[in-house]
């Protein structure tokens, strides 16, 4: 990397001097900010192995509903995540590698693949095994034995220059395994196996379990995106991609450190802290990610005379990171960027010293903000775990979480944050220092709607895993889906809607062709009927005598009549048609024609 190319760190102290009060001993208090930057952009993507775990029990072959209530037949779940797949697979280059293991309670090989490159015949090959991807197994969801299959994978590849990137997308529930810190011991070897890779995962409709995928994804250092509109599950996939495929670093960790101030605690989100020595685990990052991780420490003054002056050894920050070659073939180097930023005492003549002239740094007021909503967040779907278990797990069917106790969890988050908003001070302090915290607002009054439509809490736990890593994630119902976002991920997931846009035509196309069809069929059966009684007007024989004319015009009359009312009766069989055809084609395609 050029020096322009390399993960920068800065430190900036907050506040930027000390004002201290000469006559006696205190001890003060502050934050530094320690922000780790990468690249804006990569000259050349580097290649990537992903493996992508595909949950293909039965579930998955249910209509892809729009809501729990909606019973209109429609294309599965498992067409649509196979349309998103090859859309993944047309956005690999043809140096990356791809691997899809299909799974249900067990990993299913007949439809899992080995690591294949997309070059040559390697793309093809693995559409055609996405293709062949059918729903089976009523046994229902583990994802260990598909995780472990997955990490091996990775592990026994002979050439371990890409970078290897993990994808759980499933529907169900694990009845195997619980997933969560009270049910797996700090020693069980799952840990570790899932330490090996970040494992990105990503739930299907209302009914999967977003506690285990979040669980997971944080303990792999992946990110958690709840899906409940099927329509989104290419786009979040694009936002998973974009960012493997501009991974700029690997391994990198902070190290953070003072000479003079004591680090009293350190906020790192998502991220890893590495004992009391002040090293915190970003792992991988990506082209234009931004880490901002908020120092608190404290200093004890001593008893200076007036006027007093000095400068502390402030906060020094360094990165370490090992940077990710692209396709140079060279191999991976170790790389370290340093910063430090001094902290000036000043000791006023006065008993009384003014206040310190400066705000929050609005960054560490944002963070902290965050971390508390992250706290109530926390503690209101630990609240609902515990109804959960005192119902018995209610669950309604296909529809996830019993809607009451979606309710009550929505009336509790909703009767916190207001009284949240009302006490915190960092809350009421961000207007004073120009922060628009309105997007957290937006967001949690989001998360309160969807409770209270009942379509579950993984739109909250996918919001506590974007915000805690820094990281964009996708959560239907959300309307800040877009933070964090890199310019890769925003022109990846702007071609994921062009793609889709294009298919939406094509199928209005194919559609409009059946309807047109279709009414050609109807209008030429109203026509033929026209045409036979046109005919039999025309056969009937004339007379030339003034009693045969009457009795001509008479059978004409009847046959006036007759032709009326079976031209009546048809037209109304065929608007009768037409309507139940227009019925059948909205609940196939999910939307009307123009009627």
């Amino acid at each position: 990397m050029t020096p322009a190319e390399k993960v920068r760190v800065n430190v900036a102290m907050n506040p930027p001097i000390l004002l201290v009060d000469y006559s006696r001993e205190l001890t003060l208090n502050g934050t530094a900010v320690v922000r780790v930057e990468a690249p804006s952009s990569t000259k050349s993507q580097a290649p990537i192995d992903l493996v992508t775990l595909i949950n293909i029990s039965h579930s998955m072959s249910w209509p892809a509903a729009s809501s729990p209530t909606d019973e209109t037949p429609s294309t599965s779940r498992l067409d649509l995540l196979k349309n998103a797949m090859k859309f993944v697979m047309r956005q690999l280059d043809d140096d990356d590698r791809l691997a899809v293991v299909a799974f249900n309670d067990q990993v299913v090989k007949d439809h899992t693949t080995g690591i294949l490159e997309m070059s040559g015949g390697g793309r093809m090959a693995m559409e055609r095994k996405v293709d062949g991807l059918v729903a089976k197994g009523d046994d229902g969801t583990a994802f260990k034995p598909s995780l472990e299959y997955a990490v091996k994978l990775l592990d026994d590849r002979a050439d371990k220059k890409r970078v290897g990137f993990i994808v759980l997308i499933s529907d169900g529930v694990d009845k195997q395994v619980k997933w969560s810190d009270e049910s797996i011991a700090p020693t069980d070897p799952v840990r570790a196996v899932l330490r090996k890779y970040p494992v990105h995962t990503l739930g299907l409709c209302h009914a999967h379990d977003p506690k285990a995928l979040h669980y997971i994804a944080k303990i792999s250092y992946g990110t958690y995106s709840s899906i409940a509109d099927y329509g989104e599950i290419m786009e979040a996939l694009a936002v998973c991609l974009a960012g493997f495929k501009t991974a700029v670093a690997v391994d990198a960790c902070v190290d953070i450190r003072s000479s003079s101030l004591q680090i009293t605690r350190i906020d790192a989100g998502g991220h890893t802290l590495r004992g009391p020595s002040g090293g915190v685990l970003i792992g991988t990052l990506y082209a234009g990610e931004v880490k901002d991780l908020v120092v608190h420490f404290s200093y004890r003054t001593g008893s200076w005379p007036r006027g007093y002056y000095t400068t502390l050894n402030g906060i020094t920050a360094g990165v370490t990171y090992k940077d990710v070659p692209g396709g140079t073939g060279r191999p991976s180097t170790s790389i370290t960027d340093t910063c430090s930023a001094s902290l000036p005492v000043h000791a006023a003549d006065s008993q009384t010293p003014p206040a310190n002239p400066c705000p929050p740094h609005p960054v560490a007021l944002q963070q902290m903000v965050r971390s508390k909503v992250a706290d109530l967040l926390t503690g209101v779907l630990k609240e609902f775990q515990v109804l959960k278990e005192e119902a018995g797990g209610a669950v309604h069917g296909k529809g996830g979480d019993d809607p009451v106790l979606q309710a009550v969890a929505a009336s509790s988050l909703q009767r916190k944050w207001e009284e949240f908003k009302k006490s915190d001070e960092s809350w009421k302090e961000a207007p004073r220092n120009f922060l628009d915290l309105g997007g957290v607002d937006r967001d949690v009054d989001s998360m309160v709607g969807v409770l209270k439509q009942g379509s579950g809490v993984g739109c909250v736990y996918s919001w506590l895993s974007s915000s805690q890593m820094q990281r964009a994630t996708a959560a239907t119902g959300l309307p800040a889906a877009g933070r964090f976002r890199t310019p890769a991920m925003a022109a990846m997931v702007r071609e994921a809607h062009r793609q889709m846009a294009e298919e939406a035509s094509a199928q209005d196309a194919g559609t409009s062709v059946v309807v047109g069809k279709r009414a050609v069929e109807l209008l030429d059966g109203i026509n033929k009927r026209f045409e036979l009684w046109c005919k039999l007007d025309h056969d009937l024989p004339s007379s030339g005598q003034e009693e045969g004319d009457l009795a001509a015009g008479g059978m004409r009359e009847d046959i006036n009549r007759a032709r009326q009312h079976h031209i009546y009766l048809a037209a109304d069989h065929a608007i009768k048609q037409w309507r139940s055809f227009l019925e059948s084609m909205e609940k196939t395609h999910g939307h009307g024609t123009d009627k």
